[in-house]
């Protein structure tokens, strides 16, 4: 059974770390420039105020900032998150970004994928495969090679787009420039504006939203229902921990039956000091380095309070089966000394 324990844990391990790159080239600070004679042979993770690429990187970028522009040449995949990104080189990938603004006015080879308030794909904007998009706005004046999936408000195609077209927003306009390779499916409660210069080569379908159900919930009563899915998953990992140490588990919980105040203000600690911990690594490891630690203080963190549901279920279930145990013997001994003496007075 402990044999099986192990392995069942060494899986979940290996099923939750990620793999690490071979090799990385890591940066972080206010400003970081990637001049244009640059050359990095190596995925580059760059992490800072304001990151502008304009050399050239023979790997991945991966970057989080306020202001991202890449200028230069990415062979591999882009990911980037921040407040804008722009697009203006080449990628010789696919570029997954998330922002409040994301410009493409440069070509990327694979697919394009895009999560924010507003996506402009320019003039100059090539993409060779798919488009996805989740975005409050979305301009497409630049060719797109293949389908067009978008989600939002408004979207407008004032370019060409080589396959299909499905859509779920509130406004679709194609100009008299735009133009669809296959079938136009779209889902909202208005009707397209197509110019009539517009060429869609293949059907249009429109379908109206569905509005779904009315909530069972709603006001304190949603609020107490999703805490209670919150509370059974805590529940949940909690007894997977259990499982996997459960001899821990039962000395935790007779410590807590036995020493009550003494474990409260342990937890009481953990709870507020891990996350007050991990923000202070997080802090400090963005100026010298190590911000990663506070992942690992917060998942600590998510594994301490989920442990303390199950762990106290067995401190206070124990303490209530030696309870009634104490009860039950003192009774047996009670009803035996009284049948003793009934005996002895006959």
């Amino acid at each position: 059974m402990r044999l099986l324990r192990l392995l069942a844990l060494v899986a979940l391990i290996l099923a939750l770390t990620p793999t690490p790159a071979a090799a990385a080239d890591i940066r972080s600070g206010q400003d970081i420039t990637i001049g244009t004679t640059e050359t990095i042979e190596d995925d580059l993770y760059a992490f800072g105020t304001n990151i502008a690429i304009n050399g050239t990187i023979h790997g991945d970028l991966i970057a989080g900032g306020n202001n991202i522009s890449v200028d230069g040449n990415v062979t591999g995949d882009v990911i980037a998150g921040g407040n804008s990104v722009v697009i203006r080189g080449q990628v010789g990938g696919s570029v997954r970004a998330a922002g409040n603004t994301v410009v493409v006015d440069g070509k990327i080879a694979n697919d394009l994928v895009v999560g924010g308030n507003e996506l402009t794909i320019l003039g100059n904007g090539r993409v060779g495969r798919d488009v996805i998009v989740g975005a409050t706005n979305a301009t497409i004046s630049g060719q797109i090679g293949r389908d067009l999936q978008a989600g939002g408000a408004n979207v407008k195609i004032d370019s060409g787009v080589g396959g299909n077209v499905t859509a779920n927003v509130e406004r679709l306009q194609i100009t008299d420039r735009g133009t669809v390779g296959g079938s136009l499916k779209y889902t909202s409660k208005n009707e397209a504006q197509i110019a009539n210069a517009a060429s869609v080569k293949g059907s249009v379908e429109r379908q109206t939203p569905d509005n779904g159900r009315a909530p069972l919930f709603s006001g304190t009563a949603a609020l107490v229902v999703e805490w209670l899915k919150g509370l059974i998953g805590l529940l949940i990992l909690g007894i997977l921990v259990v499982f996997f140490f459960p001899g821990f588990s039962r000395r935790a919980g007779e410590v807590l039956v036995h020493s009550p105040w003494l474990t409260l203000a342990v937890g009481a600690l953990a709870l507020i000091g891990l996350p007050i911990l991990s923000i202070v690594f997080f802090a400090v490891g963005y100026l010298i380095g190590g911000w990663w630690i506070g992942f690992v203080v917060l998942a600590l963190f998510v594994v301490v309070l989920a442990l303390s549901i199950p762990v106290a279920a067995v401190g206070v279930g124990g303490a209530v089966l030696r309870s009634g145990s104490h009860s039950s013997s003192a009774s047996w001994h009670c009803c035996s000394s009284r049948s003793s003496r009934s005996s002895a007075g006959s």
